[in-house]
């Protein structure tokens, strides 16, 4: 009778922890999720060749280009080199572009070579500058900061001979477009922007979407996909990141010189769709109707041989081509109605998911709630394993002391410790071992297989062992302290024979419930505390979401 009381209450209590996590695990889910993409765009044509009715521009290939190296001073002690690239004998006052790097890449000689020798061969003058990397960390990014500085490499250009300021323009790549937004925005004197790939989004609603479609594309659990609204809408600040929520929206509003918008559909990382429109009703804001947008079967870095960036793969055959028919035209004065061809032309794209509106956080507001949660759980579990296994040790070569110095722990509490130490340990080991394999996957695009994904539901399962072991240390201290109640009991009352089966589970009253000096009590401590903080990670990581 007496164990399957013990067992009622264990059960009971399990029942308990379970309903708890469980509640935790949804409270620290956000309201928003990210969605099916409903909003789509309709291309005219397939053929994504650019003409204006004002007459034709120069070819690529039209002109031999001379290569120049120099140097732009960004701040009294910090330059960057550079690298121009013109075309030989061009007519004065021919165009000019200054390029922009993307997130990735830094160094003028490793980055636009192809395309700013193309642009060069049609008569384009092209400035391809470092970038600055004093002010550029994974941690730190200040785009108005980069647009200053880019300010200055467009100043050298504009007064390259040869060049006509008036016909000067930009070109950006992904997160280069937010600084080309706040250069636009600031100077109405450029005389072209291109966008390709731009996120046009602040990078904390760009990101759910990204992270979303590549997960979706490998298969991934559903489990690890409904983390990332959780990890997305939390306050970054305790790691910096502050660019995350740079916000390019307003800066779009003012983008009114001509505009060409490039995506790759094969690019699942961009709002290819939803940016489209979106920067399309933000330049019409400002009266500017004169954006193109084309779209190609190429990668983010629009070049084919691979959804994923590689090194040297081949731009699309008209890439070139239509950029440098879209600056010629534009800067032969070409306007919305001047356009031979359509506006929006090439490869029927298709976004699946949609950028979210509002990203808010759950119960856990800040990533340094996390990370303290998962630190301390790590730390404090190692620690407890090592004090608990320590006492036991201790225990076993100390038999000839009396039990007064021998029990300063609760019998078995020494196991039940270790145990419950290592299993949290082990779990939060093995949960972020998965989601690791799921990034790997994620960056490589390359599916799971059944026997991945289902490795998924085992690890869940197994989420399930420190809850048990919690469940149990709660019901082993509870037996305890009614068992040692009753100990006492017999020694100060008259009738021994009334608990004469006390020694069948070895509490006396000298039997601690849970510990017995300040050492004893610290290891318990730091075992209790790490379970908690455990079992808040695990929640929170969806291990006990069903």
């Amino acid at each position: 009778m007496h164990k399957v009381k013990r067992l009622a209450i264990f059960l009971l209590t399990f029942t308990v922890l379970l309903a708890i996590v469980a509640g935790l695990g949804s409270a620290t889910t956000p309201s928003w999720e990210v969605s099916k993409n409903t909003d789509h765009v309709k291309v005219a044509t397939a053929d994504t060749t650019i003409a204006s009715q004002l007459g034709s521009t120069s070819l690529e290939g039209s002109y031999r280009t001379k290569e120049t190296k120099t140097t732009v001073r960004l701040a009294p002690h910090v330059s960057v080199n550079a690298i121009i690239r013109e075309p030989v004998n061009a007519p004065a006052n021919h165009p000019a572009c200054l390029f922009i790097h993307g997130a990735g890449t830094g160094l003028s000689s490793q980055v636009y070579g192809d395309l700013a020798s193309a642009l060069a061969s049609a008569g384009i003058t092209t400035l391809v500058p470092d970038k600055r990397m004093d002010t550029y960390t994974t941690l730190h990014r200040d785009y108005q900061g980069m647009a200053e500085d880019y300010t200055k490499s467009l100043a050298i250009l504009r007064t390259w001979p040869g060049v006509d300021p008036s016909k000067t323009g930009l070109y950006a790549e992904s997160e280069g477009t937010w600084v080309s937004s706040v250069m636009t925005a600031q100077d109405p004197s450029i005389a072209f922007s291109i966008l390709t790939s731009a996120p046009i989004y602040p990078g904390r609603r760009q990101m759910p979407m990204a992270i979303t479609s590549y997960l979706n594309q490998i298969h991934a659990p559903q489990g690890v996909q409904a983390i990332i609204p959780k990890l997305l809408g939390m306050n970054f600040s305790p790691l910096g990141l502050e660019y995350a929520d740079f916000n390019a929206l307003p800066y779009w509003n003012q983008l009114k010189v001509p505009a060409l918008l490039n995506y790759g559909t094969e690019d699942t990382s961009m709002p290819i769709e939803q940016g489209t429109l979106e920067l399309l009703k933000r330049a019409r804001s400002s009266n500017n109707t004169n954006v193109t947008v084309r779209y190609y079967n190429t990668n983010h870095q629009m070049r084919v041989g691979s959804q994923l960036p590689q090194a040297n793969l081949p731009l699309d055959d008209h890439y070139t081509h239509n950029l440098e028919a879209w600056i010629g035209a534009v800067c032969q004065g070409t306007k919305t109605s001047d356009w031979a061809t359509p506006l929006i032309a090439g490869t029927q794209p298709q976004q699946h998911f949609s950028v979210p509106a509002h990203p808010q956080p759950g119960l856990f507001k800040s990533l340094g709630t996390l990370i303290a949660l998962l630190a301390a759980s790590l730390i404090f579990n190692l620690l407890a394993v090592i004090g608990a296994v320590m006492i036991a040790l201790c225990r076993l070569f100390n038999r000839s002391q009396s039990s007064m110095k021998r029990y300063r722990f609760g019998t078995h509490l020494p196991l039940l410790l270790a145990s419950q130490g290592l299993a949290s340990f082990l779990m939060l080991v093995a949960c972020s071992a998965y989601i690791a394999l799921v990034m790997v996957h994620a960056l490589t695009l390359s599916p799971l297989s059944d026997n991945q994904v289902q490795l998924w539901v085992i690890v869940k399962a197994l989420s399930l062992l420190p809850l048990v072991l919690l469940a149990a240390l709660i019901e082993h201290v509870l037996n305890a302290a009614v068992m040692q109640r009753a100990g006492r009991a017999h020694l100060e009352g008259k009738h021994a024979s009334a608990t004469s089966g006390m020694g069948n589970y070895g509490f006396t009253s000298q039997t601690p419930i849970i510990a017995r000096g300040w050492g004893h009590w610290i290891v318990f401590a730091l075992a209790i505390g790490g379970s908690l903080a455990c079992l808040c990670c695990l929640s929170f990581w969806g291990m006990y979401s069903f």
